[in-house]
Order: structure tokens, then C-alpha cells, then sequence
């Protein structure tokens, strides 16, 4: 079960094969914005094709007017992996994730499309054994598509309010707090700097007990680089956390640089 969706274990009819059946929520139909996120990530989904972007085989309405969408079968999400590990994880694990899903996410900034929000419980994965960490990303529901996006069909109309706030407080970027509608790649770029601290420290770069306090820190404070070791990854983090987009590198850096990161171990 999710804040939008259930998610239902099962088999498909022709083949056998297993797979998660995601229905909005009931009461969420009555929500044209709701309803028109939910079919856009699914038409999306099944569109995109990455090896580290979850799969969708089938999307469509069902008679009593909820929208449906077919994924491939990944149970545990990296949010689970991490609780299960203390809250962290090896440097070379840590790298080949984000190596992962910086490729994910640079397939889609290529066909026009922002996240908008990457966070532990939006990671989905295929394999969890250390040394073998096999990611999917997921959960489209907020990503913010271009006039020039790649896929055919087309988009159904989303309307969102100028002040709303699009994103999960811990790890949106300056800019995506101050005006989600008009951010663009590099607010993927500072969430997955977000997620590979989490990762490496087993806490957030910034924390508070409320959303003006986070926003302060975000949008302020600088990022605690301390408390990682000295390395090349953590001069990356810290460009990736850097409070000006234009500061940050883009994801085709990020990715050129993993050969030559000496925590990233060998790569798959």
C-alpha cells in the first residue's frame, strides 16, 4: 500500500509471470489531477525503457473508473534495504547504486523528463545482496514533463497550483522549494547528492522536526561533508548538494567520472 495507490502481488494471466498490479486509490478518483499523474506515469513507464527503470507492461481503467498499471514484481524498496543495514551502506555498493540510478535518471532528462522526487522509498530493487545491488527507480507520479518530451503519446493536462510545493522535504533542491513547476535537471541532480550521503552516512544532510526549518537548511545551511571521508566522492557530493543549479555537474560528468572514483569498486 502507498499514500495514492495499492499494490496488489500477481500473475499474469498469459505467462505466469509475477507481477505488482498498482490501482489508484478509490477516493482519489474523484481527483482529475490525480487520475491524469496516475496515467501519465503509467503511459510513460511503458514507453521509457532503461535497465535500471522499473517496467511497466500494461496500463488501462478498470469498469469502475480506476486506472490501473502492471509493473514488473520488485518487493523491497531501497528504503527497506537501508533499515535492514543499520542505515548505511559500503562505499562500493553506495557508488554502484547511484552509478544506477544516475543513468536512470539521465534516460530520462534525454526524453524530457524531471523526477522530481528521488528518495529511498522510490527505488525499487531487483537484487539486494551487497556487491550485487541491482536498482530500479519508480514512481513517476510527480515528474515534470517538457513541451519537447520524446514519448508519443500524449500527456493528459496536469493543473497544479503555483504555490504548491511538488517533492519530498528531505530531499528537494533549493530551487524546487521556492517553485517546483519550473525546475529542471539539475533538482535531480542535488536529490540523488541527498540520496548518496544517505547512503554513505545513514542520515539526511539536513534535518529538522518541520517544513520551514528544512527549507532553511536547504535552501542556507551547507551540507555537512564532514562527516564523510575525505575523497573524490565526497567532492562530488558536494557539488551535487551545491545551493545554485548552476553549480552542480550534470549527470553526464557524474556518470564519465565512476571509472576513475577510487570508493565506486568495479561497476555494474
Amino acid at each position: 500500500m502507498g499514500a495514492t495507490s495499492e499494490v496488489y502481488d500477481a500473475l499474469r494471466e498469459a505467462d505466469g509471470t509475477r507481477v505488482a498490479v498498482k490501482l489508484l486509490r478509490a477516493e482519489l478518483c474523484l481527483h482529475a489531477e490525480m487520475v491524469a499523474r496516475f496515467l501519465n506515469e503509467a503511459r510513460t513507464l511503458m514507453e521509457l525503457r532503461h535497465p535500471h527503470l522499473v517496467r511497466a507492461f500494461e496500463v488501462g481503467v478498470r469498469p469502475d473508473g480506476r486506472p490501473f498499471m502492471v509493473l514488473e514484481w520488485l518487493p523491497q524498496d531501497l528504503h527497506a534495504v537501508l533499515r535492514s543495514a543499520g542505515g548505511r551502506l559500503p562505499t562500493t555498493d553506495c557508488a554502484r547504486l547511484v552509478q544506477q540510478l544516475a543513468g536512470a535518471l539521465d534516460h530520462l532528462h534525454r526524453q524530457g523528463f524531471i523526477h522530481r522526487d528521488l528518495k529511498p522509498a522510490n527505488v525499487l530493487m531487483a537484487c539486494s545482496e551487497p556487491g550485487r545491488m541491482d536498482a530500479r527507480l519508480t514512481d513517476l507520479g510527480l515528474a515534470k514533463r517538457s513541451s519537447g518530451a520524446a514519448t508519443a503519446a500524449a500527456a493528459l493536462a496536469v493543473s497544479t497550483g503555483a504555490q504548491a510545493r511538488l517533492g519530498t522535504w528531505d530531499s528537494m533542491a533549493p530551487e524546487q522549494w521556492v517553485d517546483s513547476k519550473r525546475v529542471d535537471a539539475k533538482a535531480d541532480v542535488y536529490a540523488l547528492g541527498v540520496l548518496w550521503f544517505q547512503l554513505l552516512t545513514g542520515r539526511l544532510p539536513f534535518e529538522a522536526g518541520d517544513e520551514k526549518g528544512l527549507m532553511f537548511q536547504h535552501l542556507l545551511e551547507a551540507p555537512p561533508l564532514a562527516l564523510l571521508a575525505a575523497s573524490a566522492t565526497r567532492s562530488w557530493v558536494g557539488r551535487m548538494l551545491a545551493k545554485k543549479p548552476v553549480e552542480r555537474p550534470t549527470l553526464g560528468e557524474l556518470l564519465g567520472a565512476f571509472p576513475n572514483l577510487p570508493d565506486a569498486g568495479g561497476q555494474g
